[in-house]
């Protein structure tokens, strides 16, 4: 029994590890060692042990002159590989493109992940400067996105309490549904037209479209968006904009195993 309690315990130096790196993630600028240590709460001496090891996998820096340390692009580097390995983006991506191409708007491919949006495949229109890049591996709240919303529809009443727990709902402009009986009234009518928009509910000036990817099981697996300013989505285009994305959730849906009803 003591083999097998011990099996299943936590690898604490490895949870320590973790907790570094993605605490230097948030640090804006090089830092010092004494720094980085306050900022993480983590004795110097330990902190430089797992610097040190760093330094010799490619993952941090430190810069000679003031001997501040810093991450380096190897994460990045493994993020990129870790997305073009990842189902959803080879799959499904080709839509996204083709969504860009027909409107000239910005597409996005987003997944939930504990309880938020993260953005695995983006996509400009050809005519527009938007750095996307730096777009993928975005987390964004869910009651606040098109794409967010969508996922809601697989949520049980246990499920919604526990994100009202955990994230609550904030206000990211003056329209942001904060209440959550008016957001539950949103996801059924979402559940009734087939697609969600985001209606400067995130960002102020930005309205976003989106529609569900199913999967075999017909729950929502992922959401494909459009999303451009206001005053270049009025109600005549966001109507033309609905019917060529649920003709492509479909199509996306179908991909993934996902029936229509009879």
């Amino acid at each position: 029994m003591k083999q097998i309690s011990e099996g299943i315990k936590k690898n604490q130096s490895l949870r320590k590890a973790l907790h570094i790196l993605e605490g230097m993630t948030k640090i804006p600028a090089p830092a010092r060692l004494q720094d980085i240590a306050h900022s993480l709460n983590i004795p110097q001496s330990t902190l430089l042990r797992f610097l040190n090891t760093y330094i010799d996998f490619g993952y941090v820096g430190q810069d000679p002159a003031t001997s501040c340390y810093y991450l380096t692009l190897k994460l990045t580097e493994l993020g990129s590989r870790t997305r073009d390995n990842f189902p959803f983006q080879n799959s499904l991506s080709k839509y996204i493109k083709q969504i860009a191409k027909h409107f000239h708007e910005s597409s996005s491919l987003c997944i939930e992940h504990n309880m938020q949006m993260v953005y695995i495949a983006t996509e400009d229109g050809p005519d527009r400067m938007l750095k996307t890049l730096q777009r993928i591996g975005r987390i964004a709240p869910m009651h606040a996105t098109g794409v967010g919303k969508l996922h809601l529809m697989n949520y049980s009443q246990a499920q919604f309490l526990e994100l009202e727990r955990k994230f609550g709902f904030p206000r990211y402009t003056e329209h942001t549904i904060t209440n959550p009986d008016m957001l539950k009234a949103e996801i059924d009518k979402i559940r009734r037209q087939g697609y969600a928009l985001d209606d400067e509910e995130c960002e102020a000036g930005v309205r976003c479209i989106a529609v569900p990817v199913r999967d075999y099981t017909k729950r929502v697996v992922a959401g494909i968006s459009l999303s451009a300013p206001v005053t270049r989505l009025d109600p005549c285009k966001i109507e033309e904009i609905v019917r060529y994305l649920k003709e492509t959730g479909l199509k996306a849906s179908q991909e993934l195993g996902w029936e229509p009803p009879a």
